[in-house]
């Protein structure tokens, strides 16, 4: 039988920020859409049905998903690995973490929403240009039909002017890219992104044993200007930039920042900074944020005292779009 529910962050990830309870590892889901706080098993959150199904001949609809499930099966010996050790030292480990990491970064819905919201943009921008006048609309429709595109719908090419037009300045209607599509580019732009990963320093933190602990959420590759009060330009930070960081818990007592200015190394944090480390998790959060218990604190905006988790689900900086969330970090 084909599976359908496709985790985008992976389960033995989760597993990092769980605790066992009736011989069941469960997680506390803290989320900004529903306005509340419950446990579940890491089988139930950061999943999305069919985000990994493909539809290519001579291809399973699952490949894609069984490939990844063998990807994540050699992350997970890696992530008890480190977690036992409380280091990355060893070079396999280490760059087999980075994978991760980049695998995260780019393989989930916020960036298959924003490649999809670009595709549409530019095919608006298209469609208006080619109504600019009913004669230059003739003519694309000309050369279309020409080059075959309305073989499978010639309904289209019979439309007039004035109801493409009307069409086009209601704009009832979206721009969907094929999850092939989606799948490939993730690759492709996977290929180039992972050295430049490899190229940062790693720096591992580790939070006090008596502490909360970090915690993490369903976008947890956070990507932040190293000092942003210098950055506030009308671009953001890109993972080949110099003067960033890339923040990624690793379970609730371990953590990594990489930076290309960093030296590597291995420091045992405060709690305020794992506090404010948390409060970057829960800005670049799309929705849920998950944690160990409710004994976590975190820092949203710079200078502020820590709060406590319980906090969390009424403090309106939570509760606001993700896209108004990112960013907010000290």
């Amino acid at each position: 039988m084909t599976a359908r529910r496709h985790h985008f962050v992976p389960q033995c990830y989760l597993k990092g920020f769980t605790v066992e309870r009736k011989k069941k590892r469960r997680i506390t889901v803290f989320d900004a859409k529903e306005s509340k706080v419950f446990t579940a098993a890491i089988d139930n959150v950061a999943l999305e049905r069919d985000f990994n199904r493909i539809e290519i001949d001579g291809l399973a609809p699952d490949a894609f998903e069984n490939a990844m499930a063998k990807f994540e099966s050699e992350i997970s010996a890696v992530l008890d690995r480190i977690k036992a050790t409380l280091s990355i030292a060893a070079e396999p480990d280490r760059t087999a973490l980075i994978n991760l990491i980049c695998a995260l970064a780019l393989r989930n819905p916020r960036l298959r929403e924003t490649i999809r919201d670009f595709h549409e943009r530019v095919m608006t921008s298209i469609l208006d240009v080619m109504l600019t006048t009913p004669e230059r609309w003739q003519a694309q429709v000309k050369k279309a039909r020409e080059a075959g595109y309305f073989k499978n719908v010639p309904q289209v090419a019979e439309l007039s002017y004035e109801q493409v037009k009307k069409f086009a300045l209601e704009a009832n209607f979206s721009v969907s890219v094929p999850r092939e599509r989606h799948i490939q580019i993730e690759l492709e732009t996977f290929n180039k992104m992972l050295p430049i990963l490899l190229e940062r320093k790693w720096v591992l933190l580790r939070a006090p044993e008596d502490s909360g602990g970090f915690i993490t959420s369903d976008h947890p590759v956070v990507l932040t200007w190293s000092n942003p009060a210098m950055h506030r330009g009308f671009y953001g930070p890109g993972f080949g930039l110099t003067g960033t960081e890339v923040f990624f818990p690793i379970s609730t007592r371990l953590a990594v920042v990489g930076a290309f200015e960093l030296e590597e190394a291995t420091i045992n944090v405060h709690p305020n900074v794992v506090a404010v480390l948390n409060g970057a998790q829960i800005a670049y959060a799309q929705r849920q944020v998950y944690a160990r218990d409710h004994n976590f604190i975190y820092a949203l905006d710079a200078g502020e005292p820590p709060r406590k988790a319980s906090k969390l689900i009424d403090d309106r900086r939570f509760r606001r779009p993700a896209a108004e969330r990112v960013g907010s970090p000290a």
